[in-house]
């Protein structure tokens, strides 16, 4: 059986060798090299006044993206129109429907608005309607994912 090392000598056999100093000067060198000269000091008044003129304009284009909205009513084209859940268009049939729960986290422990101690879990579902439309024959899954929020009474601790 071999006897083992000592720590210190493991360690040293881990750590790297320095550079040489011809090496090490060679670098330096090299990146001399490549930053080149430095670009001259700008006077101290002319930072002012760019940070002026840039702060004016990005002030100007958040007015105008406030005003230009409110200065054209919007086209009835572009207003959302929501039809009730039960309600389907005509020409389609409900074929069926399903909820599925794709991810269950555990929230921990929250208290009701009433002082009472709930357990939540936050769910991930997707709810998913088959809709045939009778024109075409053609088969529709509309898939509508939800979070949701399960409090559990807690009775004893």
């Amino acid at each position: 059986m071999h006897k083992p090392d000592p720590i210190e000598t493991i360690l040293a056999r881990l750590m790297p060798t320095a550079l040489s100093e011809t090496g090490q000067h060679e670098i330096e060198s090299m990146l001399d090299a490549l930053a080149g000269a430095s670009a001259p000091a700008r006077p101290a008044g002319m930072a002012w006044i760019r940070r002026m003129l840039t702060a004016g304009i990005a002030a100007a284009g958040v007015a105008a993206a406030l005003i230009f909205p409110l200065a054209t009513p919007p086209s009835p084209t572009s207003w959302a129109v929501i039809a009730p859940a039960s309600a389907t268009p005509a020409g389609m049939i409900l074929m069926g429907e399903s909820d599925r729960i794709e991810s269950m986290t555990d929230e921990g422990w929250q208290e009701d608005s009433d002082g009472s101690t709930m357990r939540a879990m936050r769910l991930n579902v997707v709810g998913e309607n088959s809709l045939l439309d009778e024109e075409t024959g053609i088969v529709m899954q509309v898939s509508e994912p939800r979070e949701e929020l399960l409090l559990m009474p807690v009775s004893t601790f």
